[in-house]
């Protein structure tokens, strides 16, 4: 089934409205310019980075001096195809780029556990029993 413009609008409006990095809305964030984007990603990629241990074998100076990861990617870094959403101390390594999300990200910002709350009636003396 087709969705009307209508209701095209409403869902995009409804997705716009959600949070997302920082205490932007999802709407807020994908207005800002791509620049500004990967540096809030980065941003949270640096926590990641910080929990493993990334800042003791930066190439940044700032980085070690704060001992936490605080670092950009670079112009140059951009060109030579590092992944935008990670700081330079990822690298170009998908190893390293996982590690800060497995074991940075993950181990940090555990999601969110949905499952049913009730385990069933606890088993005790049968009632029946005189």
């Amino acid at each position: 089934m087709a969705l009307s413009e209508a209701e095209w609008k409403r869902r995009e409006e409804e997705e716009d409205a959600e949070p997302w990095y920082f205490g932007m809305t999802w709407g807020e964030f994908r207005r800002l310019p791509e620049r500004q984007q990967q540096e809030i990603q980065q941003r949270v990629s640096q926590f990641g980075a910080t929990h493993v241990g990334f800042w003791k074998d930066c190439s940044l100076s700032k980085c070690r001096r704060a001992k936490r990861c605080v670092g950009f990617l670079t112009d140059a870094q951009y060109k030579a195809g590092y992944n935008d959403a990670y700081p330079p101390c990822a690298r170009k390594e998908e190893a390293r780029r996982a590690k800060i999300y497995y074991e940075g990200l993950c181990k940090l910002f555990p999601p969110a556990d949905d499952g049913p709350k009730y385990d069933g009636r606890k088993e005790t003396e049968d009632p029946y029993q005189w």
